[in-house]
């Protein structure tokens, strides 16, 4: 029974360890509707692969490439990278230059 008992906390451990990596669940975490801390207008849409500025027209998907703690967007000649990162539920993102985004979920 002690046997059994312990394969099955050892089995748990190791498929705990396999769950989705610390980037995953970052770029997880950005997937939705945002708009700007205190705001209730939608101005950013974001899924697994693109981002869609709603508020503009036409929408137009732009496509964005994930790695580490870091969003890359090339558009309109322009490469910028945000660095992600979250306060509760807030997303900030800082850019390269230093400007700085607070975007609240919006559900």
């Amino acid at each position: 029974m002690k046997k059994i008992f312990f394969i099955s906390i050892v089995a748990f451990a190791l498929l705990s360890c396999m769950g989705s990596s610390p980037q995953q669940s970052l770029q997880s975490r950005l997937f939705g509707f945002w708009a700007p801390s205190g705001y209730e207008v939608t101005v950013l849409k974001i899924d697994k692969d693109s981002l869609y500025y709603v508020d503009e027209y036409p929408i137009v998907a732009v496509p964005y490439q994930f790695a580490g703690d870091s969003m890359t967007i090339v558009g309109d000649g322009d490469t910028i990278v945000q660095h992600i990162s979250f306060r509760k539920d807030t997303l900030v993102m800082k850019n390269q230059w230093g400007d700085v985004s607070c975007l609240v979920p919006v559900k």
